[in-house]
């Protein structure tokens, strides 16, 4: 069984990603909040050409601690790649991660074991989530 897995693009001016937010995207897999299933660091040129770039080393510095889980590339493919492109800005770098939410998988079991059944599902964005606040 697999908690609800979701993909995040996640952009960062200037084509300078370094890497930094990747400390916390191992802590949360060592807590086994989330699982990383696939990870893509996408470069788009100030021509605009987007190219993919080893996500395990960038700058001669290890991202992602191979030790704690590999993730499958394989899952993103050259189109998700392509279609990741088209949203960036020239002279961006990017982050495509596919991550599956382990804290989520005892109360998926807990829903089956009680006869629940999915009727609808989504997502309501943090920024819109401040309409939630104000209609309290």
């Amino acid at each position: 069984m697999r908690g609800p897995i979701d993909f995040i693009l996640v952009g960062f001016e200037g084509n300078n990603f370094k890497g930094e937010v990747l400390h916390a995207l191992s802590e949360a897999i060592e807590k086994q909040i989330i699982d990383l299933l696939a990870l893509s660091v996408i470069r788009k040129d100030h021509g605009g050409v987007v190219t993919t770039l080893d996500a395990t080393k960038i700058n001669n510095t290890i991202l992602v601690d191979t030790k704690l889980h590999v993730p499958n590339n394989d899952l993103i493919s050259d189109e998700d790649v392509e279609e990741a492109g088209d949203l960036l800005e020239d002279d961006t770098a990017a982050g495509l991660l596919v991550i599956e939410h382990l804290w989520a998988k005892p109360l998926k079991q807990a829903l089956i074991d009680a006869g629940g059944v999915l009727v609808a599902e989504g997502r309501i964005h943090p920024d819109a989530a401040v309409e939630l606040n104000n209609q309290a």
